[in-house]
């Protein structure tokens, strides 16, 4: 999969829903070229938390949200997890704002897991989490959204 893009891999890797959501979004070229980028990438079962309609909502109804959300989860560099075990960082996030990344035992994303690390692309690596990273900004939208 080295040879295809990070969103690319992020759909071939099982993650079709962000992926999808990341081609209809204004990083869709930005993630198409060179990079590098890291990218935490949602199980599509990340957004079974939302209703159906809440979910619709929050895919089309207020797009400045949608791009907040969707740039929480890309960072610039290229960083393999090898880099991120025992230690604990702050990794900053193309949307703004920062990220807490915790390798000291089960590596985290914020309060996500890692779940399938190190999915190299030409363009830098995916890292597939099992929930959604909400920047603050958007967090209280989304949160009273869920069900």
């Amino acid at each position: 999969m080295s040879a295809l893009s990070v969103v690319s891999v992020a759909d071939r890797a099982g993650f079709h829903l962000f992926a999808t959501m990341l081609r209809a979004s204004d990083y869709s070229e930005r993630l198409e070229g060179a990079g590098p980028f890291t990218v935490f990438a949602p199980s599509d079962s990340a957004f079974a938390a939302f209703s159906k309609a809440a979910l619709d909502q929050f895919l089309h109804g207020d797009r400045e949200n949608l791009q907040r959300v969707l740039g929480y989860h890309i960072a610039a560099g290229k960083v393999a997890t090898a880099r991120l075990i025992g230690k604990r960082i702050r990794g900053v996030m193309q949307a703004g704002g920062d990220v807490i990344i915790d390798g000291s035992t089960h590596l985290r994303v914020n309060d996500a897991r890692v779940i399938k690390p190190d999915l190299m692309a030409r363009n830098g690596v995916v890292h597939g989490i099992d929930a959604l990273l909400l920047p603050r900004q958007a967090a209280a939208a989304v949160a009273g959204r869920a069900p």
